[in-house]
């Protein structure tokens, strides 16, 4: 047995039995009240993302991506996009003048990307929670099972989400606008399988978790150094995924308001 596989083990049987301590217990309908009950900021989160989608989205991506050109004619080789011939000669051009100076993802990118995994956040706050165990600190010890139910909580969100919206990564198809895929996967078009991550972008499950545990600590902590490395935390790992061109900014704007929400509703719960 492998480390990692020992270490799942070990977040899983930690994570049921804090879930027999009613940590998530009512979790949805709290969930749901805090939706209506914080209004005016769903309102906010929604007309931001929309705004995203529509006029920042392509322009990100494409600041950041150095694989703009060969990614257009993949999303046509995979009939997700249309172009004429005359169109897509052109495209081979430019993607023959592209030359690609660093690996897509840097050592850096993936450094982050390993680090917002939604197991390897876990283990993190396992460790947290095994601290403030030795410790005898009980905020810790309540704040590491918050953020670890946060993860449990937002991660079962996110997956709804994503294969509901299947929505296609920038680094797939530079196409903001890809939405529904399994509609062509059910009409037939093998090319996408929305049961796959390349066609699950939105929301982020990285944004999310980093979120969602980022402030977890800050509702639970009055320090403002403590906050400030929160908001940090989530920042970083946030913005590397649209860095990495892994996600469109409006996937990491969605994904950091629903952090905000399960964190600050799994808060109110266990107050």
């Amino acid at each position: 047995m492998n480390k990692e596989i020992l270490m799942i083990i070990i977040v899983i049987l930690i994570a049921i039995d804090i879930l027999k301590e009613g940590y998530l217990n009512g979790f949805v309908g709290a969930f749901l009240n805090n939706i209506v009950r914080y209004k005016k900021t769903t309102l906010t989160g929604i007309i931001i993302t929309v705004f995203s989608i529509v006029y920042l989205d392509l322009p990100v991506a494409k600041k950041f991506s150095n694989k703009y050109y060969e990614k257009t004619l993949q999303g046509i080789e995979n009939k997700v996009r249309t172009a004429t011939p005359e169109e897509i000669i052109i495209l081979q051009q430019k993607a023959n003048i592209e030359k690609i100076d660093k690996e897509k993802y840097s050592k850096y990118e993936r450094f982050f990307a390993n680090q917002g995994d939604g197991d390897t956040t876990a283990g993190t706050i396992v460790i947290l929670l095994f601290l403030g165990t030795i410790f005898r600190n009980k905020k810790l010890i309540k704040i590491s099972k918050e953020a670890l139910m946060t993860i449990i909580a937002g991660g079962l969100l996110v997956n709804i989400l994503k294969y509901m919206i299947s929505r296609l990564r920038p680094d797939i198809n530079m196409m903001p606008y890809q939405f529904f895929n399994w509609a062509s996967w059910i009409n037939g078009n093998q090319s996408i399988n929305p049961f796959k991550s390349a066609s699950a972008s939105l929301p982020s499950g990285h944004g999310i978790v980093s979120v969602g545990v980022a402030f977890s600590f800050y509702y639970g902590y009055k320090n403002k150094f403590i906050r400030f490395m929160a908001i940090a935390y989530a920042l970083i790992l946030s913005c590397s995924r649209v860095y990495g061109t892994r996600h469109w900014l409006s996937d990491i704007i969605l994904s950091a308001f629903l952090g905000v929400l399960v964190a600050k509703t799994i808060h109110e719960i266990n107050k």
